[in-house]
């Protein structure tokens, strides 16, 4: 995986951008979801979604994982518009089920950016690798297949 967008090729990066754009449109003007990114997090402080007051996500423009923002932002808009944001304060257990829930969206969230710009991949775990999905959620891409 990528650590660093600036190590990207050119077409990578422009690719990354047309995606952002997508996920910010997606979040912003089709669900009226704010959208705030912030460098005064520390590299390892993961995004955060509210539902109320108002729809917001906040994401950290230092990700210690660049490549992994798009997925990132895509699992926060599924918990905006779920508005199950909450989960972490219910139980363990429930918790783990609205995060698996979400990273599902998220997958799907980015399939559809690639069914609309006629992306095609041979196999889900290279779609996964190029979109930057956590190995720890591989898991997931058999629900989909």
């Amino acid at each position: 995986m990528t650590k660093s967008i600036k190590g990207m090729s050119l077409e990578t990066q422009e690719n990354y951008d047309k995606l952002m754009t997508y996920l910010m449109n997606y979040a912003i003007f089709e669900h009226k979801i704010g959208v705030e990114f912030t460098d005064k997090l520390p590299p390892f402080a993961p995004p955060i979604s509210y539902s109320e007051p108002g729809k917001l996500i906040i994401m950290n423009a230092k990700w210690i994982y660049p490549a992994q923002i798009p997925f990132l932002l895509a699992h926060e808009i599924g918990h905006v518009l779920h508005e199950n944001a909450c989960f972490y304060h219910i139980s363990d257990l429930t918790a783990n089920k609205g995060e698996a829930n979400e990273n599902l969206f998220a997958i799907k969230l980015l399939q559809k950016y690639c069914v609309e710009n006629e992306i095609y991949f041979d196999t889900w775990y290279h779609f996964a690798k190029c979109f930057g999905v956590p190995e720890e959620c591989y898991y997931l891409l058999e629900l989909i297949a």
